[in-house]
């Protein structure tokens, strides 16, 4: 790029300046050209002498050719100027005289001024001075060529030169030679001049055009080089980007595919954990339960499920979710007395950015997640009567209006509502709309607490024994007679959910094949029931109770390390797991000498 730069310095400087390679080279022409000529003339003329052409001139013939050298040795010098580079205004001037006066003297000696024709001579020089310096060199040449034919006449005529070989010009023909040689020369040094002109201007306008060609395509090159730096850049990013878009791409399809298979691995194991035959119960009440639950499931009517905490609402709202026609859609579910009336709203019909403190962003509902799905309502009941009008209004509807919005977006739910309340007679004391009330209550399901239900007891505690053995990988244990005389004597307020963590716990102290009673001593309240309990329980057995108790800090030791052990020494589960704190957990450990 450089050298380019160099390049089109060199030609614009040569442009501004005139070429004087150019006018040296022509000067150097006309010196060459004119010595050959006067070179011809000479020996040509004596040769036509010599053979009797011409007529014997008595000629200087030693003043002739030593003339003749001087004349080439003087023009010698100036070609030596020339090669040397000197090209200045007096050589012009030292050329031109010199061919002046040499002309002049050789019309003399071959004819005099009355050979007119020998006068052309001066022709020669003329169209070289037009050419190289302007129309008006030649014009000074043309009229010193002139002057000095008409002197060379005046001396001839006068007698002061003498004649060879012819007489002196008639003065009546020397003004129309004059004139003859003055129109011919001028006009000679007109259109050399002229034309010469047109030619440099032409030139020069070509120079002018090539030199802004060069700069343009200078600069046309200087932004390809700058764009194709920029595009080779460019691709190189881009290429990069291609392949970390790739690899992210490659990772997440893998990643997607791992999800997708866990997703539809969940959902099967979903739809298998809640099939009905996973809804532990032989009871009458539970039997049915399950036949309500067929005659449901299918339809798209609202269901409203009863019964206390722990008795399995959820369980049995996402068993009709996942055997229904909606189960390949999303099962949502919300605890109404968890939030307040704001987040609840927000939750339930979403909000749009700036709807209030904190709404950075908007966002959806849990109706417009659920659309096509089911949405569940845990503890219903508590729900305040504003909230309660609200959700009126989107079941009657079918469509919701986000907090802070004005679209209304229509939406597609089945509600699956649960409370431990009795909502019939929370309506008959106000606490609940009757209209809201019996939009819930299509279809009723009763949840019977566990204590009215004792056949279930022990059939959940070996379904619950089951699971623990298949998460943990220990080998499944059985009840001791006097455990589950000890669990049918217990009332079980807490329900299915307390009978699930009894039974986990036992579980994880125990260390024989079976549970005795001794391991259920971290549930106190199983040992507070009355005698007549536990004789109707001797009763439904029919077997004698045994228990063999160990010391309490012996048991405590081995709950503590069989709890460890279950959750791989992970002390949080595992306090958890024994439902104690965390703090004394560390205590006991330290107590026992266990780490």
């Amino acid at each position: 790029m450089i050298e380019r730069y160099e390049v089109m310095s060199e030609l614009k400087k040569s442009l501004e300046s005139p070429d004087l390679t150019d006018r040296t080279r022509l000067l150097k022409i006309e010196i060459y050209l004119k010595v050959y000529v006067l070179v011809l003339v000479l020996f040509g003329y004596l040769f036509l002498q010599f053979i009797g052409v011409i007529g014997y001139l008595n000629l200087p013939k030693k003043e002739m050719v030593g003339g003749l050298l001087l004349f080439v040795l003087i023009n010698a010098g100036y070609i030596a100027l020339l090669n040397r580079g000197i090209l200045l205004l007096r050589l012009y001037v030292l050329v031109a005289v010199t061919d002046i006066v040499f002309f002049t003297v050789l019309i003399h000696f071959l004819g005099g001024a009355n050979a007119p024709v020998l006068a052309l001579l001066y022709v020669l020089p003329v169209p070289f001075y037009s050419i190289l310096i302007s129309p008006w060199s030649g014009y000074l040449v043309s009229i010193g060529s002139c002057l000095a034919y008409a002197v060379l006449c005046g001396l001839e005529y006068s007698g002061l030169l003498p004649t060879y070989g012819n007489a002196p010009v008639q003065l009546e023909r020397l003004s129309i030679i004059l004139f003859f040689l003055f129109f011919c020369f001028f006009s000679i040094a007109f259109y050399a001049g002229y034309f010469s002109d047109v030619l440099r201007r032409h030139q020069k306008a070509l120079a002018d055009a090539n030199r802004e060609i060069e700069e343009q395509n200078l600069t046309l090159e200087t932004r390809i080089a700058s764009r194709t730096r920029q595009l080779e850049q460019a691709k190189v990013k881009l290429e990069e980007y291609s392949r970390q878009l790739e690899k992210a791409y490659n990772e997440k399809s893998s990643q997607l595919e791992e999800v997708q298979k866990r997703l539809a691995s969940e959902l099967s194991e979903l739809k298998l954990k809640y099939d009905y035959e996973k809804i532990v119960g032989k009871s009458s009440q539970m039997q049915e339960v399950f036949r309500l639950m067929d005659k449901v499931t299918d339809f798209n009517v609202p269901i409203l499920i009863e019964g206390d905490s722990g008795t399995g609402k959820e369980l049995v709202a996402k068993a009709i979710h996942y055997n229904g026609p909606r189960r390949d859609k999303a099962f949502i579910i919300q605890n109404c007395s968890a939030l307040t009336d704001t987040l609840l709203e927000s939750e339930l019909f979403g909000h749009v950015k700036g709807a209030f403190t904190g709404a950075l962003q908007d966002r959806k509902g849990l109706f417009e997640e659920a659309d096509h799905g089911t949405l569940f309502l845990d503890e219903i009941g508590d729900m305040s009567p504003s909230m309660q009008a609200k959700l009126l209004r989107a079941i009657q509807e079918g469509e919701i209006r986000p907090v802070g919005g004005k679209k209304v977006i229509r939406v597609d739910v089945r509600i699956i509502s649960a409370t431990n309340r009795d909502l019939k007679q929370a309506v008959q004391e106000g606490g609940f709309r009757e209209d809201l009330y019996y939009r819930l209550n299509g279809v009723a399901i009763e949840l019977s607490p566990l204590r009215d239900r004792k056949g279930d007891i022990l059939l959940l505690a070996e379904h619950f024994l089951m699971e623990f053995s298949e998460e943990t990988g220990i080998p499944r244990r059985g009840l001791s007679q006097e455990a589950k005389k000890l669990l049918l004597s217990y009332p079980w307020p807490g329900n299915v959910r307390e009978l699930e963590n009894t039974i986990r716990n036992a579980s994880v102290i125990a260390q024989k094949e079976e549970i005795e009673v001794e391991d259920f001593r971290y549930k106190p309240e199983l040992f507070d029931e009355d005698s007549r309990a536990r004789e109707a329980a001797d009763r439904s057995l029919d077997q004698p109770l045994e228990m063999d108790v160990k010391p309490l800090k012996e048991m405590e030791k081995e709950a503590i390390e069989r709890a460890l052990k279950a959750c791989h020494g992970k002390r949080k589960d595992a306090s958890n797991l024994l439902e104690v704190p965390i703090r004394t957990l560390y205590e006991k450990m330290k107590r026992y000498g266990i780490r």
